[in-house]
């Protein structure tokens, strides 16, 4: 087990059997209430049973439809009929829709009772759960409600991900390669020289990537310059997200950041702001480990009324995190809608490389 200290939650990165128990005995809760969804119910909460001695579990539906204020009353209904104190401790085990759901009804419960991220998903253990935000969708709009809340301490088990569906594994690749892209160009070389996602040192590559999600929140917790750099990829990212959760065909959060990455990239390459040599990097590295995606992208009418919505909108403009080399990005950065519409119209009509495919209709 390795243990990163960190003033935002401490990060431990091991085997939930190695030293478990003893984190949780330190914080001496008055009862331990655990959170999962309907699949790590089934597939990771017998892994912690060992290490934890509860009765008290609240489950929540599978699915990032159900990260509502709707659920958060059934975790709040729950806790208040299980008789929950303020000094308990609630374990979110799961992905990244239980940590922001189970922080974010934990952060108001009683004004606040303790909780820590047992993340169960390669984008939690990469992105989710570090960092102390936490909320819920709100009218379509992805994590439109919610707080900056501290968990208790954060472990992370590589073994979760041997639980996960191929998809589900991309997905947390994809935000590790953002990672990449806005601040390590080192991790950016380890990520280029994979040849197969199917035989990756995990804990390794988990490693390699924590250090940087951890310096940036430790260094702008609240979101109000560096940390900002982390939505590379999110502004129309979300907007994809946002539009296909209201559709029959919903996409993952870690597709709809593919899309993202790749189309705020082309925008940074129209703005002059990207090299050809690193935009061309970045647009072959991303389908090649992450795949194909075919669906049929909506208007860029429709994507820019979703990012007309974006939480991050200040006097009214949405401010772009837009990478200027691999490895290095700014943020609050002002495009215009013609420029969007370039990125979102090479995005639906370009083909990256020969195992992506994308179709669209204007």
């Amino acid at each position: 087990m390795k243990t990163y200290p960190s003033p935002l939650g401490d990060i431990y990165l091991g085997n939930v059997t190695d030293g478990f128990t003893a984190v949780v005995e330190k914080l001496q809760p008055s009862s331990i209430i655990l959170l999962a969804d309907s699949n790590t119910i089934d597939y990771c909460v017998p892994r912690l049973e060992p290490a934890l001695n509860t009765k008290k579990i609240i489950v929540i539906p599978a699915g990032e439809q159900h990260k509502t204020i709707a659920s958060c009353e059934d975790i709040w209904r729950s806790l208040t009929n299980l008789e929950v104190d303020r000094s308990a401790l609630i374990l979110n085990v799961g992905g990244g829709m239980i940590c922001d759901l189970g922080g974010f009804a934990a952060s108001c419960y009683q004004r606040g009772i303790r909780f820590c991220h047992v993340p169960t998903t390669l984008l939690s253990m990469a992105d989710a759960a570090i960092g102390g935000k936490t909320g819920v969708n709100f009218e379509g709009y992805k994590n439109y409600v919610g707080r900056f809340e501290l968990p208790a301490f954060i472990w992370i088990d590589p073994e979760f991900i041997l639980t996960l569906p191929a998809q589900e594994v991309k997905d947390g690749l994809a935000e590790i390669i953002k990672h990449a892209i806005v601040g390590s160009h080192s991790l950016w070389e380890l990520l280029s020289g994979l040849e197969n996602i199917n035989f990756i040192d995990w804990k390794h590559l988990l490693e390699e990537n924590m250090p940087i999600k951890k310096h940036i929140v430790e260094a702008d917790p609240y979101e109000s310059g560096l940390r900002k750099v982390l939505n590379f990829g999110h502004t129309i990212g979300h907007a994809l997200e946002s539009h296909f959760l209201h559709s029959s065909t919903p996409i993952s959060h870690g597709q709809a950041v593919m899309l993202g990455m790749l189309a705020e990239s082309k925008i940074a390459h129209q703005l002059g702001l990207l090299e050809d040599k690193d935009f061309q990097a970045i647009i072959l590295l991303i389908p090649r480990l992450l795949g194909q995606v075919e669906l049929t992208l909506p208007s860029t009418d429709v994507i820019r009324h979703w990012i007309r919505g974006d939480k991050k909108k200040m006097s009214g403009k949405v401010g772009f995190s837009l990478p200027d080399r691999i490895g290095s990005c700014g943020w609050n950065i002002s495009v215009e809608d013609q420029e969007i519409d370039s990125g979102l119209d090479w995005l639906t009509t370009q083909v990256a490389t020969p195992s992506m495919r994308l179709s669209g209709d204007k």
